[in-house]
């Protein structure tokens, strides 16, 4: 089945049902009131579904066995599910008494998120490890922080999406420390050369894609001629290495544009553009508006 055959899963969908354990105040931030089942939403997730932001999950009951994109993990109380944008989710199996908690948000929600070099390291990670069984300490801290952004749409009083904003940058972070004490203690025993090679790709990006954007830089880094770096990360990940370079390129553009006062040619400079016209073209390509329309928004 091809990508465009599936049903999306966006922040729309929720928006329509006015759901009353739903909060979806925004176009780009929903967040779970109550522990939900998956038989009050109108989606049918015995089917695959493509989830078009990024979806926080808890599991507070039950059992479900779930697929994301080639990946099935057992979920169950205390389970945290991490969905990246444009994944593609199935649920094989539930339990009658399944109840989750979620977070679902748009990139455009958290731009001004300040990007850590680590972060790439993590990203791959949540891709190969979509879903953590958590311990009951970890999984309330994180249920925690969760119940003080619903407290906080509650009331209506000044500053209070910075608030949510920020409790969401904590709630973030904490989950990027989870993955990281996961990731020392699972090492690379059991990774595969070709899957190094990619999870080394992408850390080195994160590093790297404000100056060095060409296959030959990275394939020189990780000492492979490019033709068959480029052959190893299109297998791992389904995408070019082009593809990716451009896709972080483009959401630092983005947080820069609505984190910082800068200009779109100091945006430029800082991206290593080499002038705002090549940087306005390649904005508009990638996201569809000016890089001014995009920051009025």
């Amino acid at each position: 089945m091809k990508t465009e055959d599936y049903s999306k899963i966006s922040i729309e969908h929720f928006a329509r049902q006015m759901h009353v354990n739903v909060i979806s105040e925004s176009s780009d931030f929903i967040v779970s009131k109550n522990p939900n089942t998956l038989e009050e939403h109108s989606l049918d997730f015995d089917h695959p579904h493509i989830v078009e932001g990024i979806a926080i999950v808890f599991c507070t009951k039950g059992q479900a066995r779930i697929k994301t994109n080639l990946s099935t993990y057992e979920v169950s109380e205390n389970s945290l599910l991490i969905i990246a944008p444009n994944s593609i989710i199935q649920v094989l199996e539930q339990s009658i008494d399944l109840k989750i908690e979620f977070l679902f948000f748009m990139f455009d929600f958290i731009s001004n998120i300040r990007l850590t070099p680590q972060l790439g390291y993590i990203v791959k990670l949540i891709e190969e490890k979509a879903c953590l069984q958590l311990t009951e300490n970890d999984f309330e801290e994180l249920l925690i922080i969760h119940q003080l952004i619903v407290k906080q749409y509650k009331v209506n009083t000044v500053y209070r999406e910075e608030v949510i904003k920020n409790l969401l940058y904590a709630l973030i972070y904490k989950i990027l420390q989870l993955y990281t004490i996961v990731s020392m203690s699972d090492g690379d025993h059991s990774k595969s050369r070709k899957e190094n090679i990619h999870r080394k790709f992408i850390t080195l990006l994160f590093e790297h894609y404000k100056t060095e954007r060409s296959v030959q830089f990275y394939a020189d880094k990780l000492f492979l001629t490019p033709k068959y770096f480029s052959k190893i990360i299109k297998e791992i990940s389904g995408k070019p290495v082009l593809v990716w370079i451009d896709e972080i390129v483009v959401m630092s553009a983005k947080a820069l544009l609505k984190s910082t006062e800068m200009t779109v040619a100091q945006i430029s400079e800082e991206l290593n553009f080499a002038n705002p016209s090549f940087f306005g073209t390649f904005f508009k390509k990638h996201v569809g508006l000016t890089p001014i329309q995009y920051r009025r928004l």
